[in-house]
């Protein structure tokens, strides 16, 4: 009897790369871990580089910044995949989801930190942060007006709001001056084809890092091809650039409130609540995307809440160190639902991974030189699988007439106001800043509203019932395995 439960422990504790809990080996997870890592990193620090940019910062106010948007996102992602539990409240959402530098306030951060400096933004921040932990409290309490069709079309929208962002990658990268040259694009191409015949044709391991060989392979290309073009290319134009790996220091611990004390302005502290608002929505969407794709389920109300307080806690933290808002990486998302691949350990090492880049700038600065087209044919494919698993949310709503209104009208509305932000000229620059940097925000209005006064048919009411049945089911699941675990302890 001791020997089977021993055994049965040991099989707990080993786990599997396809399921939530368990500890795969180390050799097995951390690739996967890298490749999530791999998929997020550019992202992750491009918010930062545009920040340092905009307000001309010096290369060490730069350099720090950029470390400590690392920290926030390791911190932020080891919250999720390893929550802590006091009494019957999660802090984290436990589901394999990758944290990060958030775009929802790209727009507000690049504004303020130019015209009124970081420590304003940080107080703006920190606020919203306390904000995000009460809206995470709530959050099951209003998780019914996010039925599949409101939830499928915003992740929709996610998806396709970022393809401009993965075709500029693929050509080079925006404002880069090969950018548009035919080179980026053979090489992008190359690693978009290399990620889909691995994934199509490969089995094990190799199917499964699928993302991070095509990026190594890519990679390798520029290299191969830098050299052949010659040393007066490369002299001119850098394709890759080494310099900033040779410059970075070993080893450096972030500064925290480097830029100044925290200031606190009402107005944007306002804008900076309604942004985490969206940023609850949009993560809200991610876990669905981690839990649908890659554990086969709805997530649970204890791990929706979990999560978005375990932001806010990780924002709170990240306005102290110099680090803008997190929010789930999409990409990252994507690649569960396209791998399977859902063990919280393989996103525990990218995670640790990140922890350890940031305090070793020149580690960092090596991830750094990944070249933008090799990124850009990475995330045309992940992109295209956020698009692809918002559509089969969607697609759960059976495609009825209300579905199609609910999900045409408010993604056209979104998405076209978005690529037309000239339309909003005349309504001043908060309302532009609101609709017309994002399509999040339209998108997810005018779909919770439709879906709010659309009437039902008797197919629409039976997808409704059988929804609120999977979350009965899944919450009903949840009690029953802490009710084992209850028991198995007492024993």
């Amino acid at each position: 009897m001791n020997k089977n439960a021993s055994k049965s422990t040991s099989t707990i504790k080993t786990g599997s790369i396809y399921e939530l809990n368990g500890r795969p080996p180390f050799a097995q997870a951390f690739p996967l871990g890298f490749q999530q890592l791999l998929a997020m990193f550019v992202g992750n620090i491009v918010p930062m580089i545009l920040v340092a940019n905009a307000s001309g910062m010096d290369t060490s106010h730069a350099t720090l910044l950029l470390q400590c948007s690392i920290l926030g996102a390791g911190v932020a992602t080891l919250l999720q995949v390893f929550p802590i539990r006091f009494g019957n409240i999660q802090f984290g959402s436990g589901l394999p989801v990758m944290m990060g530098l958030t775009y929802t306030f790209l727009p507000i951060c690049i504004s303020v930190s130019v015209n009124y400096g970081l420590g304003v933004l940080f107080g703006a921040q920190l606020i919203g942060g306390l904000v995000s932990i009460a809206i995470g409290f709530a959050l099951p309490k209003i998780r019914r007006f996010f039925p599949p069709v409101v939830t499928g079309t915003i992740i929709t929208s996610i998806g396709i709001s970022c393809f401009p962002i993965a075709a500029y990658n693929l050509a080079g990268g925006q404002g880069d001056p090969s950018m548009g040259q035919l080179h980026n694009f053979v090489i992008g191409l190359i690693v978009i084809l290399a990620i889909l015949i691995l994934n199509g044709y490969g089995k094990g391991m190799v199917k499964m890092s699928s993302i991070v060989i095509a990026l190594a392979a890519g990679y390798v290309l520029t290299l191969i091809l830098t050299m052949i073009v010659g040393y007066v290319i490369a002299a001119i134009f850098g394709y890759i650039n080494f310099s900033p790996i040779s410059e970075a220091a070993w080893f450096a611990v972030p500064r925290p409130m480097a830029f100044g004390k925290l200031e606190f302005h009402l107005n944007f502290v306002l804008v900076f609540i309604l942004l985490f608002f969206i940023n609850a929505v949009e993560m809200s969407g991610d876990f669905t995307v981690s839990a649908t794709g890659g554990l086969n389920r709805q997530p649970k109300n204890e791990e929706l809440r979990g999560g978005i307080i375990a932001n806010g806690i990780a924002c709170i933290f990240s306005s102290f160190f110099n680090c803008f808002a997190t929010g789930t990486y999409s990409q990252c998302s994507g690649i569960v639902a396209l791998t399977k691949v859902c063990n919280r350990w393989v996103m525990g090492w990218g995670a640790i991974t990140l922890t350890a880049a940031a305090f070793c700038p020149k580690l960092a600065s090596v991830l750094s030189t990944i070249p933008s087209c090799v990124i850009g044919g990475a995330t045309i494919v992940v992109f295209s699988m956020i698009c692809m698993s918002g559509m089969s949310l969607v697609a759960r709503a059976r495609f009825t007439n209300r579905a199609m209104l609910i999900c045409g009208p408010a993604l056209a509305l979104g998405l076209g106001i978005s690529l037309a932000k000239d339309t909003l000229s005349g309504m001043g620059e908060y309302v532009q800043m609101f609709f017309g940097e994002s399509s999040i925000i339209l998108v997810a209005g005018f779909a919770i509203i439709l879906n709010l006064i659309l009437p039902k048919d008797q197919t629409d009411k039976e997808v409704e019932a059988e929804y609120i049945r999977e979350i009965s089911q899944t919450e009903d699941d949840a009690v029953s395995a802490k009710d084992q675990e209850l028991g198995t302890a007492r024993a």
